[in-house]
């Protein structure tokens, strides 16, 4: 007989080499290390990705048109206050004095418009800020940052000499989501803060104010018209004295019309300074507040 060598099964040579390959795969992944590297990876992808950072811009986009629209208000309620505060309603024909102050009852009105035309620069100050720190949280530096820690804590998942650096990766990834994601999430949650609880009232008050500044206009022009020609004629002498004496009827309707808008402009002003301090000032600040803490609390185990 003749000596013959068994040849070396491969294929039951392999099997075990592929069963422990699985059982250490398994084992890494244990624990809910599967799903920190899933979220890990969804994450990186999610913050590659623009969708955010546009739709974080359109709404800072629009607040900031709605900020440049309240200065404008402003503005213009401004013109026209000052234009009545500077006429004098004076009808003196043949002796017969009849004049109308409207400054009187503007002056308070004029002091909050012009403080409400302040606090509108400031929130067009505000979002124009937050327009350059979301065009910041989109440099592709930090993109890189994003990307070069989470694939750091990925190794620290699967690689086990890495094990002992996963908390310190772990929490650099996550404060560098932090800085990537912060902009864009304020800029939509205020939005959300602002079409559920603001809208309605930055409508209204818009809409008043407008109004207001119109029918002050038309008060204006109307004085101007009844006090721009003095009467040469008695033809023009006469008809002057109806017109005063039909003037002299309606001043006191005038001098409510006036009334009427100051009441109105006061209300719609704090209104649309309730508006705006919330969306550029309190929620902004709210929101960083948290996610100061959130770093605060990422950065304590460091400091041991």
């Amino acid at each position: 007989m003749s000596d013959q060598t068994p040849l070396p099964d491969t294929e039951s040579a392999a099997e075990p080499q592929t069963a422990s390959g699985l059982a250490f795969w398994r084992r890494r992944l244990q624990g809910g290390s599967a799903l920190i590297l899933l979220g890990t990876l969804l994450a990186v992808l999610l913050a590659c990705l623009p969708v955010t950072d546009t739709v974080g811009q359109s709404h800072v986009d629009a607040a900031f048109k709605r900020a440049l629209v309240g200065y404008a208000l402003a503005r213009g309620l401004n013109g026209v206050i000052s234009v009545a505060q500077g006429t004098e309603i004076a009808i003196q024909p043949a002796g017969i004095g009849l004049n109308l102050t409207p400054g009187e009852i503007l002056d308070p009105v004029n002091d909050l418009v012009e403080r409400f035309s302040w606090i509108m620069m400031l929130a067009s100050s505000s979002l124009g800020v937050q327009k350059i720190l979301l065009s910041m949280s989109a440099w592709q530096g930090l993109l890189l940052a994003v990307i070069v820690t989470g694939l750091a804590l990925c190794l620290c998942l699967l690689v086990p000499r890495l094990q002992m650096g996963r908390r310190l990766a772990q929490r650099l990834f996550l404060f560098m989501l932090l800085l990537r994601f912060m902009m864009p999430v304020i800029s939509i949650a205020n939005d959300w803060v602002y079409r559920t609880f603001l809208e309605a009232d930055y409508v209204s008050a818009s809409a008043t104010l407008n109004e207001a500044q119109q029918a002050i206009g038309q008060i204006n022009e109307e004085v101007m018209v009844e006090t721009s020609d003095e009467p040469v004629s008695m033809m023009e002498r006469a008809r002057a004295l109806y017109n005063n004496a039909v003037a002299q009827m309606d001043i006191d309707q005038r001098l409510d019309r006036y009334k009427d808008a100051a009441e109105s402009i006061s209300e719609s002003t704090i209104q649309l300074v309730v508006v705006f301090l919330m969306q550029t000032l309190v929620f902004p600040l709210v929101f960083l507040f948290v996610m100061l803490g959130l770093i605060r609390r990422l950065a304590r185990p460091w400091s041991r």
